[in-house]
């Protein structure tokens, strides 16, 4: 690598992790609308069992979503060029506790004229193990 990749991969992997960070924060604190900047117009977002395809899906379920406090731990990411595959574990503190989860989102940014984004969305949640 030269010094030029290092630094634009260096740039790249902090704004990726912003838009990571942004992830949570503005699910709790932002108007919902801010929230889905994050996204691209033809996001997938797959969650309870349902693949949600554009914004428009994502809206009409996650804004009735409990509300409650997000803690995104740390993030890996492999960058390609204008594409990264991240995970990053997570932990949901619902107001009412019966919301509360955790587990991991597996993401797909890409690269736009805005800045990183993100294209698809995996969330899996940690299943309680199983005793006896």
């Amino acid at each position: 690598m030269t010094l030029e990749t290092d630094a634009r991969h260096l740039l790249d992997r902090q704004a990726i992790q912003a838009v990571l960070d942004e992830y949570c924060l503005r699910l709790e604190l932002n108007p919902f609308e801010q929230w889905l900047e994050l996204f691209t117009e033809d996001t997938v977002y797959e969650v309870y069992r349902k693949i949600l395809t554009g914004k428009r899906e994502l809206a009409d379920l996650l804004s009735k979503a409990p509300h409650g406090i997000h803690i995104g731990g740390p993030a890996r990411m492999e960058i390609s060029g204008d594409t990264a595959e991240t995970v990053q574990n997570y932990v949901f503190h619902g107001e009412d506790e019966k919301y509360s989860n955790k587990g991991w989102y597996y993401r797909t940014l890409v690269r736009t004229d805005q800045g990183w984004k993100i294209s698809h969305t995996r969330v899996e949640f940690m299943k309680p193990k199983s005793t006896g």
